[in-house]
């Protein structure tokens, strides 16, 4: 067996199993004490006091260096403290090579323990940044959770049945919280004393000392821990800031052992049923969602700017509908999935699903929990992803390297010079040879930076930007490339509808609504996802704009109509939402008696869809695009006479075929009145722009 393991997912590399040794056998311990008995017994008798003195000092000094690289490098302390061993039960420790771009290694203990409840047999584990991994069959595996069963199977959940089961689940995942340990403001001072600048700045200090500068010594020493106190104090304050993100402290009810009973959301577990909707705290604000949940019955209305940063509510429907063989895909399929963090701005419940909530909530089924939610892999982005960064650089290192040959050029000239002469104090060459050597970097360089980034971290907290690493802010200023968004970014968040293009060949648009035909307006009014929040009609900013420009109403029962004229009211039966790998969305509609099937997407998807292609099609919509619009296909077929509940219930394949065109929307979004200036600045400072749109750069 190999010691050497590689780990099934992204974030590990590989793992090496170690044993710890007796603290006896450590390569920091056995080898000095042989040396110090060496001096003991031969070195002191041989020559004056005053030269073995000086000996001494140097076995300390390479003592002390040696126990701080295995602080600095965990390769060297592994090679120091710990053996490789090719047994995996005789193991006690890991070394983790974390993938690239991931952080640095890290030594973590590998645990063995029995099997859950209810299994025999034993499991070998370790935990590495909040994240835990399992041996099986040769690789270490990250714990699953239940994301990738099939449709039918989410469907037929009804929550954990027996206590035992509940007991299994809650030692497999844990308890559903945010639990890192805030680190004291003594431990991030040992950490910021241990970085080999300052260890340096100490020495040098001590060596003054030795040489008589006392007061400029203790004076300089004073400075050293008073910036390296405020940088631990900054970090600290940033810290204690994150810890305030967890996990709502709240009353959920969960579908268990058979019947719906009351629990904190902290209690979940994967696997578990609940009624989720919309609730609020003593102070009114909105609750966030405990953990990620697929919605097996309802719909809701979310807010997930915590973590996408986008204002704009998103609909979230329920999986009734979908193949009950086809597998989820969170990445694909997140509209049906409520996120841990996010907050639910309205919810409606589904009467006609076979497990009813007792307080009218939507049914879901909790997939994920804790630090693998995606609140919680953006708490370890924050917190792990990345190695602590310094003062130091490689580009200081390459020049203090520099100026270190010619030190050593001078030290060796004096001590050579100095050796020469007999009547000359061994001490004071060895202190002055010494002094040479580290002169050539000056012990403020460091205290220099800390003040430069201090200052920085100042600015950026007056505008309410928080920084756990401070010494990366000099490397921001290295950034000479800036890529941007489009829309959104540069251009303001309002889209302007413009018209209609492509009616009956026509390249021409169209602006005056009165000439584009009822279908169209119809697809316009009711393929959206728009809905009402607290009486006030929210969502996409395209889909608002085009109802604006068409001068229809919307209302909260899903019912579109014109404001003025006789048009027909279009009723929206059933949604079928805007999927990223689809490009496009569909509605089923009833209009009058009339059942229609209305889709919108991007052109050179609704193409493949049509039963007759126009001939100017691409030609047009791509005229159009390489304007800057926004263009959006139109399309529909009429649907056979049936019950609403089949139309509810027909597949989305069914729906998005056999199409006819109706034309292309045509949108614009205006550059905002800064954009112009921001740019320029960025531009002047020598900063190459990019814009990027889609998949393209431009």
């Amino acid at each position: 067996m190999s010691w050497r393991f590689h780990v099934g997912g992204k974030v590990v590399d590989t793992v090496d199993i170690l044993r710890k040794k007796h603290w006896a056998w450590r390569f920091d311990v056995w080898p000095f004490s042989i040396l110090y008995a060496v001096w003991l017994t031969t070195v002191v008798p041989s020559i004056d006091f005053g030269d073995a003195a000086i000996v001494l000092g140097g076995l300390v000094a390479l003592h002390i260096l040696v126990w701080l690289f295995t602080a600095w490098s965990v390769d060297f302390k592994c090679f120091v403290q710990y053996s490789k061993i090719n047994d995996i039960h005789l193991a006690d420790a890991c070394k983790i090579t974390p993938a690239k771009f991931s952080g640095s290694k890290e030594v973590v203990p590998l645990h063995i323990r029995k099997q859950l409840s209810g299994s025999s047999g034993e499991e070998i584990y370790f935990d590495f940044r909040k994240q835990r991994f399992i041996y099986l069959n040769g690789i270490f595996w990250k714990l699953p959770y239940p994301t990738k069963e099939t449709f039918g199977n989410y469907l037929k959940s009804s929550g954990h049945g027996s206590e035992a089961k509940i007991v299994t689940a809650t030692e497999k995942w844990g308890r559903n919280i945010f639990e890192y340990p805030q680190p004291t403001f003594q431990k991030l001072m040992k950490e910021h004393c241990m970085e080999p600048f300052f260890v340096f700045q100490v020495f040098c200090v001590g060596l003054w000392c030795l040489d008589e500068y006392w007061y400029y010594s203790l004076f300089t020493l004073f400075m050293l821990f008073m910036f390296e106190s405020t940088m631990a104090k900054s970090r600290l304050k940033t810290l204690s800031e994150l810890r305030r993100v967890r996990v709502d402290s709240q009353t959920l009810t969960v579908h268990r052992c058979g019947k719906w009973v009351k629990l904190s959301g902290t209690d979940l577990v994967p696997g578990d049923v609940v009624s989720i909707g919309r609730s609020s705290g003593q102070n009114g604000e909105d609750k966030s969602v405990p953990a990620d949940m697929l919605i097996l019955a309802g719909n809701a209305i979310v807010n997930e700017a915590i973590l996408t940063g986008e204002s704009t509510p998103q609909w979230k429907a329920s999986i009734v509908g979908r193949g009950t063989e086809e597998k989820l895909s969170i990445k694909r399929d997140k509209n049906h999935v409520l996120f841990g963090g996010t907050k639910i701005l309205q919810h409606t419940p589904d009467k006609t699903f076979p497990l009813r909530t007792p307080d009218g909530g939507c049914v879901a089924v909790v997939l994920r929990t804790g630090f693998e939610t995606s609140q919680g892999k953006l708490m370890r982005t924050i917190l792990f992803s990345t190695e602590r960064v310094t003062a130091n650089s490689w580009e200081s290192g390459l020049f203090i390297l520099f100026l270190v040959v010619f030190a050593l050029i001078a030290a060796g000239y004096v001590l050579k010079k100095g050796l020469e002469d007999p009547t000359r104090s061994k001490y004071k060459l060895f202190l002055s040879c010494s002094l040479i050597i580290t002169s050539v970097i000056p012990p403020e360089l460091p205290m220099e930076l800390s003040i430069a980034v201090n200052t920085s971290l100042i600015a950026l907290a007056r505008r309410g930007i928080f920084c756990t690493e401070p010494f990366r802010i000099p490397f921001a200023g290295k950034v000479d490339i800036c890529c941007f968004d489009k829309t959104g970014t540069l251009t303001s968040d309002d889209m302007e509808f413009h018209g209609v293009v492509g009616l009956n060949g026509n390249k021409n648009l169209e602006s005056d609504m009165s000439k584009v035909p009822a279908l169209t307006l119809e697809i316009l009014a009711s393929c959206h996802a728009l809905v009402f929040v607290d009486n006030k009609l929210v969502g996409d900013p395209l889909e608002k704009a085009a109802l604006k420009g068409i001068d229809w109403s919307y209302k909260s029962d899903e019912r579109a109509m014109p404001k003025k004229g006789s048009g027909r009211a279009v009723q929206i039966i059933q949604r079928h939402h805007f999927a990223s790998h689809l490009k496009r969305m569909a509605v089923v509609v009833r209009v009058q008696e009339e059942f229609l099937a209305f889709v919108k997407g991007a052109p050179e998807t609704i193409q493949d869809r049509l039963t007759e292609m126009p001939p100017s099609y691409v030609e047009t919509y791509k005229t159009y695009t390489r304007q800057g619009s926004r263009v959006l296909a139109l399309a529909f077929k009429s649907l056979p006479d049936m019950a609403v509940s089949e139309a509810r219930s027909l597949d989305r394949d069914d729906v998005e075929s056999g199409l006819t065109f109706a034309g292309f929307a045509v949108f614009n979004c205006p550059i905002r009145a800064d954009s112009g200036s921001v740019l320029s600045e960025l531009m002047n400072a020598s900063h190459d722009l990019l814009v990027m749109s889609l998949a393209k750069c431009t």
